[in-house]
């Protein structure tokens, strides 16, 4: 299972990276024909916000995998193991609960525009598929961020393991 995550985390962070080399390119493309007037590309603001919709969106999966949201450095510091571990679990689902909210009214949204087949001005991309990103993006989030702190629970940290090993010297 841990091999199927991070190899399913590593394909969309090459997704992630090949949006944002396209948008880069595309900007700095469309900013040089702008400021030379020798031509323009007017769907390259348009790409760059869809761009940065989708790396937005992909990129809450990959930094809940990594446990990279949600975290109040302090905590640990400051209670008990078995206080964190029940703050861990109770964030966790505060987190679960707040993604079926936007879950259920991001694909409230998409279906909406799907179904009147609404789309971009300039790319002519249908909306609804632009949106779907948003129920997507959360799934994907609340499934690795629940999966990364029941894999705290049950695994030591490294640090921890190297500190009780001292202490047992």
């Amino acid at each position: 299972m841990k091999k199927f995550l991070d190899g399913f985390s590593k394909v969309v962070e090459v997704i992630c990276v090949i949006v944002m080399c396209l948008m880069v390119l595309v900007v700095f493309f469309a900013t040089i024909g702008r400021y030379s007037k020798l031509y323009a590309l007017p769907w390259s603001d348009e790409f760059a916000r869809y761009g940065m919709i989708t790396i937005v969106y992909l990129g809450l999966m990959l930094a809940s995998r990594q446990g990279g949201h949600f975290v109040v450095e302090i905590v640990p510091m400051i209670f008990p193991k078995a206080i964190v571990k029940a703050i861990s679990v109770l964030v966790a689902l505060l987190v679960d609960a707040f993604a079926v909210f936007l879950v259920k009214y991001g694909w409230a949204v998409s279906s909406k525009m799907l179904n009147q087949g609404k789309t971009s001005p300039m790319l002519e991309l249908p909306l609804g598929a632009m949106y779907l990103l948003i129920p997507i993006g959360i799934v994907l989030m609340a499934i690795f961020y629940t999966i990364h702190t029941f894999e705290g629970l049950r695994d030591p940290k490294p640090s921890d393991v190297s500190t009780e090993k001292k202490e047992e010297a």
